[in-house]
This record gives structure tokens, C-alpha cells and sequence, in this order.
């Protein structure tokens, strides 16, 4: 494979659509057999299509199904001896290539959970070879299966919140960074993730991240800025409930809630950025005065022309905000 590998990322994780026919059609083929009841077979195929792209992030979880829906032989001691001499020499291998052919070191790290699924030592060299090569989904994938057979394990934890956040799964990354706050509040390294987290760019939605092993249903075109809107929201939401005074993670969400027109959710933000601030921001109090003007501008823009109270409704609430903006303006000066 003519990868230069000493550059990061090396490749990318790819969604089904993204591969090559060839190994799509591989892909397919294994899954076919997997439906079949023959696991050996498709352990065979996904391999063959791991070969040519190795961040075929649905062939790679096919794979482990494939590998733990397999029957386990029972071998005598001789064969017993040779198999765990197998898999030492294939973890070794794993772990010489891990920096120089992270690539390579993945593969022998698969090998090695073929003999052994449930090895701990495979799962992490594969998730520190994925993490080199630039596959951070197909890191996820081994972190999950260390999470889920390990007791809540700090190491564990940071590593998998930290491969959640590369692939833009905040709501994860965030929930994995609460509950370490919940051992520890004041664990150092725990708190710059979640400050490094509320500040990184929004990236735009991972079709790996939200498919499943099939094939991803085509998703609705939308507008880019409501997109990055909703994308903040999520993330955000997410990260107050950690971090619920920090001010910045407050105001950023109440912008957006002004821009999707949530003026009372905006306004709460406002207020507790305020009270985080101890109530003395001018440029803050300013900020809630505009947004309470836009809210009622909002309210009158709503209101029904041809009901019978229009008239009634209409000068009540501007005469709401004639009143509102005058005590403003007085106590803003």
C-alpha cells in the first residue's frame, strides 16, 4: 500500500459509500455470509476489504461480529500453547509497527482479536494505531468493547471522550468528561478537555459517526447556517450541564437561541451569565434588554391581522415594550 505513514492523519474513516466498489462488494459478500450462519467465511472477506481500506469503519464492526458470533473450538494443551504463542507474537508485532506503520500495526492488532477476542492488550495497541493513522472512528470501536468489559477506568474514559470529540460526538465526549468531574471535580486534565471542547470549531455532521454497519439513509438537504445552529445547540446543551456556570458556554448559547428566535431560552442563558458575572456587565445587561425588544417584536410580528382582538392585543404589547424600553433606558442611562 503506498502510504507515506509518517505524516498525521495517514487516512481518513470511511462510510460505505466512500470505498471502492470492489470492496463494497467484499463487504457485502461477508455480510451475505454472516446471514448465512458462516462466520469463518465472512471473518475471510472483511479481511480482504480491510486490507484495501482500513478505515471501513461498517466492514471493521461487521468484523467483530463476525469474530464473537464464531463458535469456540476447544483445542488440547499443545494447540492451547500455540495459539496464546500466536497471539503474543502478533501483539508484538502490533506494537513494533504501532508509530513507524501504524497501519500495520492495526492489522496484527485485528489478528490478534481474531484468536482472542476479549484481548485487552489487542484493544488498546488497535486504538493507539487508529489514533497515529488518523481513524479515529475506528478507534472508537475497540475503546467502546474496553469500556464496556472494563470497570469505569479513568485512562479508558479520557482516551474514548477524547476519539468521541475528534469525530465530533460532543454529547458523548461531554457526558464521558461529567462523569470523570463526578470522581474527581477537580481532576486538571478533565476540565481543559471540556474547555478545549466548548471552544473547537463545529465540524460538519459525520455520516461514519451516525450510520449504522449498513448503509446510511440519505439525509435531508438543509441550510448550512440552521445545520451549525442545531450543531451548537447540541453540543452545548450538553456541555452546560457540566460546566453550568461557565459564562462563555451561556452567552454562546443564548446568541444562537436569539438566532433561531427561543428568546425566553436565550434570556435565561443572558441572566445566568449576568448572576456567573455577579450581576455588574453592563455590555451583558444590554444584551438582555435587546433581546427582550426583539422577543416582543417578535410577539407583535405573530399576532393574527384578522382576529377580532387584534387591535386590543397589538397596542398592549406595544405599549409593553414602549414601557419596558422606557425603564431600560433609564436604568442604563
Amino acid at each position: 500500500m503506498n502510504i507515506a505513514e509518517g505524516s498525521k492523519p495517514i487516512m481518513a474513516d470511511l462510510a460505505i459509500e466512500q470505498v471502492a466498489p470492489a470492496c463494497r462488494e467484499k463487504y457485502e459478500t461477508g455480510l451475505a455470509a454472516l446471514e448465512r450462519k458462516e462466520p469463518e467465511a465472512a471473518i475471510a472477506v472483511f479481511l480482504q476489504a480491510l486490507e484495501q481500506a482500513p478505515g471501513f469503519v461498517a466492514c471493521r464492526q461487521a468484523l467483530r461480529r463476525a469474530v464473537s458470533s464464531a463458535p469456540q473450538k476447544r483445542h488440547g494443551m499443545f494447540k492451547r500453547i500455540m495459539r496464546k504463542s500466536r497471539v503474543v507474537r502478533l501483539l508484538g508485532e502490533a506494537g513494533l509497527f504501532l508509530h513507524l506503520r501504524p497501519l500495520k500495526g492495526i492489522s496484527f492488532a485485528e489478528q490478534a482479536l481474531i484468536e482472542d477476542p476479549g484481548n485487552a492488550t489487542a484493544h488498546k495497541l488497535l486504538v493507539k494505531a487508529a489514533l497515529a493513522a488518523g481513524l479515529p472512528q475506528t478507534a472508537l470501536i475497540s475503546l467502546d468493547a474496553l469500556a464496556g468489559e472494563q470497570s469505569f477506568n479513568r485512562a479508558t474514559a479520557l482516551e474514548l471522550a477524547e476519539a468521541s470529540a475528534e469525530c465530533g460526538d460532543t454529547s458523548t465526549a461531554a457526558g464521558l468528561y461529567g462523569r470523570l468531574l463526578k470522581e474527581n471535580p477537580h481532576d486538571h486534565s478533565v476540565l481543559q478537555a471540556l474547555k478545549r471542547l466548548s471552544s473547537q470549531p463545529i465540524a460538519a455532521p459525520n455520516p461514519i459517526a451516525e450510520q449504522s454497519a449498513g448503509f446510511a439513509p440519505p439525509e435531508p438537504p438543509v441550510k448550512p447556517a440552521a445545520s451549525t445552529d442545531d450543531a451548537i445547540i447540541k453540543r452545548y446543551e450538553t456541555l452546560l450541564v457540566h460546566c453550568p456556570n461557565n459564562a462563555k458556554v451561556l452567552t454562546t448559547l443564548a446568541e444562537v437561541y436569539v438566532r433561531k428566535a427561543m428568546f425566553d431560552k436565550a434570556l435565561v442563558c443572558y441572566q445566568r451569565a449576568l448572576k456567573s458575572a455577579g450581576g455588574d456587565a453592563p455590555a451583558l445587561k444590554k444584551t438582555i434588554a435587546e433581546t427582550t425588544l426583539k422577543k416582543f417584536d417578535a410577539a407583535l410580528g405573530k399576532l393574527d391581522a384578522g382576529a377580532p382582538d387584534y387591535a386590543a392585543k397589538r397596542d398592549q404589547l406595544e405599549n409593553e415594550r414602549l414601557e419596558y424600553q422606557w425603564n431600560k433606558t433609564e436604568c442604563l442611562g
